[in-house]
């Protein structure tokens, strides 16, 4: 198992001011946030640098469950974008979240939800073409949201087959314990953060109420060899989260 820091606690930085900066916690994975300010990279990006990045599809803007036929072509052509990219710059993982209920698709859930699992299953096919892994991210509570139960995305992995990516912190928000989060084979790629299950915080590890160590706990003993990504809002909970890890002697 290795860990990463996402950009998302990183930006407005600049790649060179992230890769710098992971380089400097001697770290070797870094996830790129597909927008702004690293809509666009390239391998020479990369070139100077002994880390390994995965990417994080773009989330603003986009939904792949979209009832509105463009947008949901635009939304699945932005995954897939996100495939050529991590192919260019040598990123094996790339995280997709599933799409949400529009306002005015609420009536139609049988059609939203088949226009997610077919666009997931376009991405699937694309990934593959471009030599990428897609992990599937469970999503946290929040209004429209699809597959917000660990469960019910493990059955969505297996549809689609692909990969999936554990937040822990959005199972957590989901009221789900170490041991029911981790159940399940098809793990990819994991996303760290903490919070008190009332919201998705996205908070440094050991400032909520996550049993961080039983994560670990269970991901030792499965041999997890996949990449732990640390993603928290701000530089410093990266930070208190760096200290967490060496602290119970993960980093």
């Amino acid at each position: 198992m290795e860990i990463s820091v996402s950009t998302l606690g990183l930006y407005p930085m600049s790649i060179t001011e992230v890769l710098d900066f992971v380089t400097k916690q001697n770290i070797k994975n870094c996830e790129i946030v597909k927008e702004e300010p690293y809509y666009t990279l390239k391998e020479e990006d990369f070139a100077s640098y002994n880390i390994k990045p995965s990417i994080h599809a773009p989330m603003s803007d986009v939904n792949i469950a979209s009832h509105i036929e463009k947008i949901r072509e635009i939304s699945i052509n932005e995954m897939i974008d996100a495939f050529k990219m991590a192919n260019d710059i040598g990123a094996q993982v790339v995280v997709v979240h599933p799409g949400t209920v529009p306002i005015m698709g609420r009536k139609y859930m049988d059609k939203i939800l088949k226009n997610n699992l077919n666009s997931l299953k376009t991405c699937q096919k694309k990934a593959e073409e471009y030599n990428v892994t897609m992990c599937v991210e469970n999503m946290p509570l929040f209004e429209n949201a699809l597959f917000t139960d660990v469960y019910e995305t493990f059955k969505l992995v297996d549809e689609v087959k692909s990969h999936m990516t554990l937040d822990i912190g959005h199972a957590n928000n989901n009221g789900f314990t170490a041991d029911e989060m981790l159940d399940y084979d098809m793990i990819g790629h994991i996303h760290l953060s903490d919070n008190d299950g009332s919201f998705d915080q996205h908070l440094a590890l050991g400032l909520g109420n996550i049993d961080v160590k039983r994560v670990f706990n269970i991901l030792n003993e499965r041999k997890y060899s996949g990449v732990a990504v640390i993603e928290v809002k701000t530089l410093d909970h990266i930070l208190k989260s760096i200290d967490y890890l060496k602290n119970i002697n993960i980093l």
